[in-house]
């Protein structure tokens, strides 16, 4: 997740006293539109919308493909002038290099440490809850591969895949640089930074689903479908909206559907672009007065909780509301120290262990330092080595930590 935001609302969070709610009432969706419901408690149930393609051979699925640097499938969604554009060969040859690199020092040593330390998690898919995630689906799936769905919520925009039929070849060359330039900071640190986004990121197609699209299908997966829908005031019904005005709606989301390849199960993401400091946050409604939302994460299945370069905000008394969501809906919680601070964590609700080392947090965050933390990183009987480097402190492997609550 990135920095900007949160230094910004953690400030907030210290000079607002009470919540209070900017947002101005969203446009209802027309009575044609399509919806579903996701009252549904079943973990074998999430997939609730029957109108979705299940062709991997698809345009969506050939358009992620060719943004992933790697060769579509079918070609159906790719101009010629496309295919043989001078530079992708260059972009396809630079992510071909990143993403083996991250594969070689992080990526596989993550899917052999959750064989053993995720076996439960693994034996069981269910919904893996991942707020704070950014677009950042990659690192999830590699812990959790099987998960039925994925419920994401961060500040970066929507986005939407590119027409590539539409695309000349200044655009499309823009695009594919827009892409890269959004992960460079993945390939060399495990995380997205926003206000680098915002700088140098601002092609129309950049956001969560083009990104997240590359990711799935760099992991192994194919994209069936993209749909934009908002989140009804019941907080269980969901409506399809137009892709090009999601940004007017409160509580929209975006749920991309996919597949790991050679598998028949379908899988999906909803993300919704939130808020999830208590007090509201630069004309952004806060959390607290969002009920709509409240309700749509209490009443998901019973989750898998991840949580990683959060910058420490549920440390902070004013993100009391997606914690407490959290603490209640997890069947366990993986976590470096960046999630729930340690003092949150009841010891008779919950068997905790710990990986790595605990240091001092980055100086961006050096006020959030846990004593608590520290001690407990001290007794080595309850610490396990950690293989792979993953947070703030990319740099150095040994100065990482990761710890896991499994609810008693």
């Amino acid at each position: 997740m990135k920095k900007t935001y949160r230094f910004f609302c953690l400030v907030l969070a210290v000079l607002l006293a009470s919540c209070s709610n900017h947002a101005a009432k969203n446009p209802e969706a027309s009575a044609s539109s399509k919806s579903d419901s996701t009252a549904s408690s079943g973990t074998n149930a999430v997939i609730t919308d029957t109108t979705i393609n299940k062709d991997s051979r698809n345009k969506l699925n050939d358009v992620a493909l060719y943004l992933a640097g790697m060769k579509p499938d079918s070609f159906i969604a790719i101009p010629a002038a496309l295919q043989n554009l001078p530079y992708y060969k260059l972009y396809s040859d630079s992510m071909n290099r990143g993403f083996a690199h991250i594969e070689q020092i992080r990526l596989s040593k993550m899917r052999d440490w959750a064989r053993t330390e995720l076996a439960p998690e693994l034996a069981a898919p269910r919904t893996v809850f991942y707020p704070f995630s950014g677009p950042d689906v990659l690192h999830c799936v590699q812990f959790y591969p099987d998960a039925d769905q994925y419920v994401m919520i961060a500040l970066e925009r929507y986005g939407s895949m590119p027409v590539m039929e539409k695309m000349d070849a200044a655009k499309t060359t823009n695009t594919l640089n827009a892409i890269l330039k959004s992960l460079e900071d993945i390939f060399g640190k495990s995380y997205f930074i926003t206000r680098k986004m915002m700088r140098d990121v601002s092609n129309p197609w950049n956001g969560m689903t083009p990104v997240a699209a590359v990711f799935l299908v760099r992991a192994g997966y194919s994209v069936l479908d993209i749909k934009y829908k908002q989140l009804l005031d019941d907080g269980k019904t969901l409506v399809e909206i137009p892709s090009d005005s999601v940004s007017n709606y409160r509580n929209a989301c975006v749920e991309i559907y996919f597949r790991k390849n050679g598998a028949s199960k379908i899988q999906k993401i909803v993300y919704f672009k939130s808020n999830l400091c208590d007090s509201a946050y630069e004309k952004k409604e806060g959390f607290m007065d969002n009920k709509p939302l409240q309700t749509y994460l209490n009443n998901m299945p019973e989750c898998y909780t991840y949580l990683k370069s959060a910058s420490y905000l549920m440390s902070y008394k004013t993100f009391s509301v997606i914690r407490d969501i959290c603490l209640r809906k997890s069947k366990s919680i993986l976590q470096d120290d960046t999630g729930i601070a340690l003092k949150y964590i009841d010891k008779a609700k919950w068997t905790i262990q710990f990986y790595g080392n605990y240091v001092t947090p980055v100086k961006d965050f050096s006020g959030v330092y846990q004593e608590d933390m520290h001690k407990a990183y001290t007794d080595s009987a309850n610490v396990k080595p950690l293989p792979f480097s993953l947070g703030y402190h990319w740099a150095n492997k040994n100065t990482q930590n990761l710890m896991k609550f499994v609810r008693k």
